[in-house]
């Protein structure tokens, strides 16, 4: 079947070196090898792919960013906790988790 949105083709030779680096470095990025390419192609630059327990720990940065949120709501009902030094807080936990995100280019949501 023809690929409509990329018609062209071209084909490259490698070595047996070659073709394992290659093979390596689209896996570490998280990556099929077609999508590797293209993203280097266009001048992406790629950090090595976040072990699965990093990206736990990531999404669970996200999950305390939505547990001072909950506090937040509740601070600003009741009066009972600093709501401005908690927003200070829950901004510095978003920016930490975005920065990580950035660096390894984790695309989405949890």
């Amino acid at each position: 079947m023809e690929n409509r949105k990329r018609p062209l083709k071209i084909n490259v030779r490698f070595t047996e070196e070659e073709l394992a680096q290659l093979k390596k470095k689209s896996a570490e990025a998280g990556l099929s090898m077609n999508d590797f390419i293209r993203k280097l192609v266009a001048g992406k630059e790629f950090n090595t792919r976040p072990s699965s327990e990093a990206i736990k720990m990531l999404w669970k940065l996200y999950d305390v960013a939505a547990d001072v949120r909950r506090i937040l709501t509740m601070a600003d009902e009741t009066r009972m906790v600093d709501a401005h030094q908690m927003r200070k807080v829950l901004v510095q936990v978003y920016l930490a988790a975005d920065a990580i995100k950035e660096f390894y280019h984790i695309e989405g949501d949890k």
